[in-house]
C-alpha cells in the first residue's frame, strides 16, 4: 500500500487527496512523522471543517503516541 501512495504522489504531487492516503498508509506503518506530515498538509488545504477535524485529531493523537485508527475508525474509513 505504501509503494502504491509513494508513487501516486511522484506522479501527481499537488493533489492532496493522494497525500492523505499516504498519511494514513505511513500512520499504519509507524511512520508517525510522515504521516503528520501528510494529514497537516491536508487540514492546511481543505475547507472541509468536518475533514479538517478528522484530521487535526489524528494528529493530535499521533503527536502524544497513541494510533487513532482503531477497527472502528478503519471500519468508518473504508465506508467513505
Amino acid at each position: 500500500m505504501i509503494d502504491t501512495c509513494e508513487k501516486a504522489v511522484a506522479k501527481v504531487p499537488g493533489y492532496l487527496f493522494i497525500l492523505d492516503s499516504r498519511g494514513l498508509a505511513r500512520a499504519l506503518t509507524w511512520d508517525t512523522a510522515g504521516a503528520i506530515s501528510d494529514f497537516q498538509a491536508f487540514v492546511d488545504w481543505t475547507d472541509n471543517y468536518k475533514s479538517k477535524a478528522k484530521r487535526q485529531k489524528w494528529i493530535d493523537e499521533l503527536r502524544a503516541g497513541k494510533n487513532p485508527f482503531t477497527e472502528e475508525v478503519l471500519k468508518d474509513l473504508r465506508g467513505e
